[in-house]
């Protein structure tokens, strides 16, 4: 069964959060079986656990997900599954939500590949999509993010997730044409099963 998906149009970072926090705690009681939310943030700094302090700014949003800093913002979409996972197995999770950016690409005919650490997903060596999450329970918080068609100067203000700025790309770029946001949330869609699908199916 498909989970059920929730687009959120473009929010702010901190009302998002406080409803995927919200949303965990009713799928952790048994009050919902979880829903991946789709959203589009006003400009924000997030920084995860792995973040060391000397790299931390006013104004940056200190979360409970795993990695460093990164940005959101206009022209990024931001896939949040908040949903128990299939298996007890953040390896495999992480792949599932590679494989999510992956199949994401190759809807706009450009061959992706997943990081090496679950942190990401590459084309021709450029990182359009970044993963960070926190596992409670075995439920998800935070996911991935995609960059579609976006200005990606706010990344040369930081290390988006410990890497040099200029590794950062988007699809439009990528493909060499626009991508526009409603394709993007359509090639979501369309992939979502891959974070449900028996492991032998991906």
């Amino acid at each position: 069964m498909l989970p059920e998906i929730e687009d959120r149009g473009r929010a702010p970072f901190a009302e998002v959060l406080a409803h995927m926090r919200a949303l965990h705690r009713q799928v952790h009681l048994g009050e919902s079986a979880g829903r991946v939310l789709l959203v589009e943030h006003d400009p924000v700094f997030t920084a995860g656990r792995a973040t060391p302090a000397d790299d931390l700014r006013p104004g940056m949003v200190e979360v409970e997900r795993g990695g460093r800093i990164t940005y959101h913002g206009p022209g990024q979409l931001v896939v949040y599954p908040v949903l128990r996972l299939p298996r007890r197995d953040v390896r495999d999770w992480l792949r599932r939500l590679e494989r999510l950016g992956v199949e994401v690409a190759s809807t706009f005919g450009l061959s992706a590949t997943p990081s090496v650490d679950g942190t990401g997903v590459f084309v021709d060596r450029r990182k359009f999509a970044s993963i960070g999450v926190a596992v409670r329970h075995w439920i998800n918080l935070h996911g991935i993010a995609i960059n579609v068609a976006m200005d990606l100067a706010p990344f040369h203000a930081v290390r988006p997730c410990g890497l040099a700025p200029e590794v950062m790309t988007d699809l439009s770029t990528a493909a060499g044409r626009p991508i526009d946001m409603a394709a993007a949330r359509l090639a979501v869609r369309a992939a979502v099963s891959v974070l449900v699908v028996p492991t032998a199916a991906l």
